[in-house]
């Protein structure tokens, strides 16, 4: 789905995923993929936004949603509907300016192409209506935008052969080392779940499905769980490197990242592997 996403984009969906399971909401919304593209780019947002205070609308936002229980990290969580639609139209605002990929300039733009929309509701009260954003941003048919990333720095970390921002990085491995976690090796298994007969949410907890009507057992249903630093797929597999990984029985980390940060100290060195 994601094949024509810059890697800036994909973060902007990595961490829109990761605002949702820390708000308990079981899908990602347009304001989980706003606050993503705040956290990820707020270089983008203040080109357009000047007088926008980022801490001030993050809070904005996060308090127009009713916060629930806290989903793991490595919990999948389905786009909501209009989530969909506003990939949709990032993508088809990238075909019809003849652009390659889908950036987070197209993604922005989706956020804001239907009015009834949280993402284009919030961006309405600084002014950032559909037209608005297609002037400041400059789109023109065939040509990159004019509003990128400065590269102020081109530093990043190398995991399993994939560029990463250092700032990302360690952001993910605080949250991982926040506790005294006992992190254990163990082979990645597939494993039970519930999931409701309208196909709208799941729960680890079993005894639902014979506690309760609305659900039903999945067996194996739980196929795989990502890196909570890296976001390196985990699932049953001879590869060692995708079939193994630490857990804390909550969250899974990657081999890998696991021996540069966890065990070891990857950020208190003279990052020598930072390219």
């Amino acid at each position: 789905m994601f094949e024509r996403y810059t890697e800036k984009a994909r973060r902007v969906i990595f961490f829109a995923r990761y605002e949702a399971s820390q708000l308990g909401s079981p899908f990602i919304d347009t304001e989980h993929l706003l606050l993503g593209l705040l956290r990820d780019n707020p270089h983008l947002l203040h080109q357009i936004l000047p007088k926008m205070d980022f801490e001030t609308a993050r809070q904005d936002i996060t308090l127009t949603l009713k916060p629930g229980e806290t989903f793991p990290t490595n919990i999948d969580l389905p786009l909501s509907d209009q989530s969909k639609r506003a990939l949709v139209y990032a993508a088809e605002e990238a075909s019809r300016l003849v652009h390659q990929h889908i950036g987070t300039e197209h993604l922005l733009v989706g956020l804001a192409s239907e009015k009834e929309m949280a993402s284009a509701v919030f961006l309405a009260r600084f002014g950032a209506t559909l037209d608005v954003l297609r002037d400041k941003l400059k789109f023109t048919g065939g040509s990159a935008p004019v509003f990128q990333r400065p590269t102020s720095s081109s530093a990043t970390i190398k995991i399993h052969d994939i560029e990463r921002r250092p700032e990302d990085i360690r952001a993910f491995v605080s949250r991982c080392k926040e506790y005294s976690w006992h992190w254990e090796k163990k082979a990645w298994k597939a494993h039970d779940l519930v999931m409701k007969k309208d196909g709208k949410g799941f729960s680890f907890d079993l005894t639902l499905a014979e506690t309760s009507p609305d659900f039903l057992l999945v067996q194996s249903g739980w196929k795989k769980d990502h890196c909570s630093i890296c976001h390196w797929e985990l699932f049953e597999s001879a590869d060692a490197s995708h079939g193994f990984g630490f857990t804390n029985g909550k969250d899974w980390v990657c081999t890998e990242c696991h021996e540069r940060f966890i065990a070891g100290n990857f950020f208190g060195s003279p990052y020598s592997d930072i390219t």
